[in-house]
């Protein structure tokens, strides 16, 4: 089996739910003291022990309950936050891209095209790189003659387009979004979902989709891993297996008649 484009073992991540406890932490780790497997006073696990790959090929679906842990796993993988123990290994040569809110840094008095370039930076784009890309970003936003507008015009499936079209211009290797296929009305959709299909066959490129949009992970994903209270419990390339202990988990504390009633209702309104 070829090497995975991106390998996590034994991740680990613990906030502190008082601010000047963490503060106090903050200042301890940052002059010397080594993260530890401990919780101390206020602390607890936002993620623990968690173990997988992703390799080229693999449009991973990660699911969980809100305060699972998935957008603290996103923010690790992306490096917006340091890991207290564990590793997170990317191949050397990877480019990874990271979508959590798509229009984060765009300006709204500037036009769609200069925010193009703002967007593009932020990202780690040259100018060059970006130019290079404009054709690209202006087919696939299908904006046209609106690129040159104010962007604080456009409405929000137009600004979630292009911001969306700079994040695929990109050209990452690992691809991470966050509910980013969300944009637009059902044709952009589909093309967003048939342009992600495309991007995971081509050589060295993988995907993390987290999302609990059951029918979004079951149309795009051929990986599902379910995450509960910051561990992984569950992850197969049988997806609706996967969506299924998801949906039962999320009402483990009712009985195992209403679970199975829960679970058809979702299988008929989403899956049918």
């Amino acid at each position: 089996m070829a090497d995975p484009l991106l390998s996590v073992r034994g991740l680990g991540k613990k906030f502190s739910q008082d601010i000047k406890y963490n503060m106090y932490y903050g200042l301890l780790d940052l002059f010397g003291r080594e993260p530890g497997n401990d919780l101390r006073k206020y602390e607890f696990w936002a993620l623990q022990q968690i173990d997988f790959d992703l390799f080229a090929g693999d449009i991973l679906g990660v699911v969980g309950m809100n305060g699972s842990g998935k957008t603290t796993l996103m923010r690790l993988l992306a490096g917006i936050y340091t890991t207290d123990y564990g590793k997170i290994e990317v191949q050397s040569g990877m480019r990874t891209t990271a979508i959590f809110a798509l229009r984060s840094g765009m300006q709204m008095l500037f036009s769609g095209r200069e925010n193009i370039y703002i967007k593009g930076a932020m990202y780690g784009m040259s100018k060059e790189e970006i130019d290079a890309k404009m054709d690209f970003i202006e087919d696939f936003s299908e904006l046209g003659k609106k690129l040159d507008r104010p962007f604080g015009n456009y409405s929000s499936g137009m600004k979630a387009r292009l911001a969306y079209s700079v994040a695929l211009a990109t050209d990452p290797n690992i691809f991470i979004i966050d509910e980013a296929l969300a944009v637009g009305d059902s044709a952009f959709k589909a093309k967003c979902f048939d342009n992600l299909r495309e991007f995971a066959t081509r050589p060295g490129k993988g995907v993390i989709f987290v999302s609990n949009h059951t029918r979004k992970v079951m149309k795009v994903a051929n990986r599902c891993m379910v995450i509960d209270e910051g561990q992984k419990v569950y992850d197969s390339p049988d997806v609706k297996a996967a969506l299924e202990y998801y949906i039962l988990n999320c009402f483990k504390v009712m009985g195992e008649e209403r679970q199975q009633l829960k679970l058809e209702k979702i299988r008929n309104y989403e899956w049918e």
